[in-house]
């Protein structure tokens, strides 16, 4: 019985560390879309910061 605590431990160590069971939730990402922008982690050139999607990820706009 011991041996089941150590495979679920492990099982869901390794589900966390899974890409999208662990990413953060889309904050205000249809606002940004709603104002014409869209989401880069940061501006390219043409773009222009406005706000932010969260989790550190930027807002940008045509400008």
């Amino acid at each position: 019985m011991k041996i089941l605590y150590l495979l679920f431990t492990d099982f869901f160590l390794v589900l966390q560390s899974s890409p999208g069971f662990s990413q953060c939730p889309a904050g205000n990402v249809h606002e940004c879309a709603q104002n014409e922008g869209l989401c880069f982690g940061t501006c390219p050139a043409p773009f222009r910061e406005t706000g932010s999607c969260g989790c550190g990820v930027s807002c940008c706009q045509w400008w």
